[in-house]
């Protein structure tokens, strides 16, 4: 499920990660499909997933070898990223 984070030592920029969604059939509300938004780099990935509008982040979130990343834990990487800062929560 979204928002572990990585349990163990921060993954590079560089490692492979893919964005997803769950989305929620109107019609069907027991029909929930999770798909795949994107596929690349980590960086890339966190930078699209803190782009995503505000009320639609909690059905987003990345997987990549290591671990998941909510919305939170991909704004703290990217901090780290750009600041050099410790990194919070679950990441």
């Amino acid at each position: 499920m979204p928002g572990r984070g990585f349990q163990m030592r921060l993954p590079p920029m560089h490692a492979p990660a893919e964005l997803r969604r769950r989305i929620v059939d109107a019609v069907a509300p027991a029909n929930v499909r999770i798909v795949t938004i994107a596929r690349g780099s980590l960086v890339l990935m966190v930078h699209g997933l803190c782009a995503v509008e505000p009320a639609q982040r909690s059905d987003c979130w990345i997987e990549a070898a290591g671990g998941t990343l909510d919305a939170d834990d991909a704004s703290a990487l990217l901090h780290h990223w750009t600041t050099g800062a410790p990194v919070g929560r679950g990441v």
